[in-house]
């Protein structure tokens, strides 16, 4: 398995649909092959792409996920740090340690700006705990110790300290017509409706839907390590 440059998304099919209508997320996202390539790259075994990894240099932590587009693409600043965006692993290849792989890299990226690496991480197991506040579910631990979500354990097995979380990382907003087409789920009165993938339920009212996805923020630095 070896690393390359990634000029473009290749795997398709990773996330809820939904996901892929956050109105920054999809106003900046491609501009990150473009403007920033040597910081997006895959995971390439026997020719195949088994895992995609993006990333993005930032002036300071941003708020959420979705800020950290705004704070490059809008207000600027000289970046200090590293912010991961997303580490995608190719569904025939999960459970490999692949995703341990793709941290380190941009792990190793990040040494341009001094070890500071920041994660907006989404973790993997929030959708089958959609009600539980995510301060809460970033809280929880095994009897071992270690984090009871593997995502954010992976991270913390490389180094990563939990420092908060945020509420809005993705802002997810359309009609009920939009939400059906999305979800399959019929979105038929108001309230709140728990759909497949999603870290919290998404509040319907007055036919409109809105979700609002919240993360939990890890830091890795490196030369404090």
């Amino acid at each position: 398995m070896n690393i390359v440059p990634l000029r473009e998304g290749v795997l398709e099919n990773i996330w809820p649909k939904f996901l892929l209508h956050d109105a920054v997320v999809t106003r900046y996202w491609d501009r990150i092959y473009g403007e920033y390539p040597e910081f997006q790259f895959a995971l390439v075994d026997g020719g195949e792409i088994v895992a995609e990894g993006n990333s993005i240099p930032v002036h300071g932590r941003p708020a959420q996920f979705r800020d950290a587009l705004l704070g490059v693409f809008e207000r600027g600043g000289e970046p200090d740090r590293l912010c991961a965006l997303a580490v995608m692993i190719a569904p025939s290849h999960r459970g490999r340690g692949l995703s341990r792989i793709m941290l380190e890299h941009m792990r190793g990226l990040s040494a341009l700006f001094g070890g500071e690496l920041v994660a907006p991480v989404r973790p993997t197991l929030k959708a089958e705990h959609p009600h539980v506040p995510i301060e809460e579910y970033a809280a929880w631990r095994r009897e071992d110790g270690t984090h009871a979500d593997p995502w954010l354990r992976t991270h913390e097995r490389l180094g990563g300290q939990i420092t908060g979380t945020a509420d809005e990382a993705m802002l997810v907003e359309g009609s009920l017509d939009d939400w059906r087409s999305w979800t399959g789920v019929a979105f038929d009165h108001d309230g709140e409706y728990v759909v497949a993938g999603a870290l919290v339920p998404v509040a319907v009212h007055d036919g409109r839907g809105v979700y609002r996805e919240p993360c939990v923020w890890v830091e890795h630095a490196l030369k404090r390590a």
